[in-house]
């Protein structure tokens, strides 16, 4: 953004600074510009200088409306900095308990160790290779 904006509004009752909030993101359009702040105590909010339009449009965000609006705009890592860090795309996770006895537990944490990889990695590269081979077998 080569020039700061400054607009002030009051929406509801609260304020919505441009020089007192910070620039989370900018979208630069052919015919339009669009910024999100993010206000001192936490609040959300674009601003959208459009060239039809008889002044600038300040739209309040709920913090879910601005995290799409960062992924759309952002990058990543501009993302995670105000969001946290993102899960990896994929399936959710299941937990569940396992009983095995202690001596099979210990073969296998040494399998896993012997291919740098962590107990639970080499149990689930084994279930999966399981699973496509039961998978096979019933085609």
């Amino acid at each position: 953004m080569s020039e700061r904006v400054r607009c002030k509004r009051i929406i509801d009752g609260k304020t919505y600074n441009t020089e007192t909030s910070t620039l989370l993101g900018e979208y630069v359009g052919d015919f339009l510009s669009e910024f999100l702040f993010k206000t001192r105590h936490g609040a959300y909010f674009t601003y959208c200088d459009h060239p039809n339009e008889p002044e600038e449009i300040v739209r309040p965000l709920e913090p879910s409306q601005a995290q799409r609006w960062m992924e759309q705009y952002c990058t990543a890592e501009s993302l995670e900095a105000e969001f946290g860090e993102m899960p990896d795309a994929g399936d959710d996770e299941a937990r569940f308990t396992l009983r095995i006895p202690e001596s099979l537990r210990k073969r296998v944490a040494q399998i896993a160790q012997a291919n740098d990889q962590s107990l639970n990695a080499w149990i689930l590269r084994c279930l999966e290779r399981c699973a496509s081979t039961a998978e096979k077998e019933v085609q």
